[in-house]
């Protein structure tokens, strides 16, 4: 048997969000180079960039460092902002939903090998 996740899964964009707000759960954070912005890796397999205003959001409510966001829910819903030439354009928002204290425990690794000294 195998998952078939990482296959229907990808960056989430604002026509993955069409049916209503969805609460995911943080369950890795990393940097990507190409984008120079976090990455979300949620539970559900899809994944997002945390562009600045998403940073902030995150950042306010959990904490500064990227280990302080994940195992903590979010709230992602459709919203809107104005590009440069003045059209209206769909975006991603998030909102805290898990309190900075009530942070759950994600494992990081699931093959861990003793064999490997620290």
């Amino acid at each position: 048997m195998a998952d078939m996740r990482k296959y229907a899964s990808g960056l989430l964009r604002p026509e993955d969000i069409h049916d209503g707000p969805r609460n995911e759960k943080i369950v890795n954070v990393y940097i990507s180079e190409k984008l120079n912005a976090p990455i979300l890796e949620f539970e559900s397999g899809d994944s997002m960039v945390a562009w600045n205003n998403i940073a902030r959001i995150l950042a306010k409510a959990y904490g500064y460092e990227d280990t302080d966001w994940v195992g903590h829910t979010i709230e992602l819903s459709i919203g809107t902002y104005t590009n440069k030439d003045g059209e209206q354009k769909e975006n991603i928002q998030v909102r805290a939903v898990s309190s900075r204290d009530s942070k759950e425990v994600v494992p990081i690794a699931k093959d861990l090998n003793d064999e490997i000294p620290f």
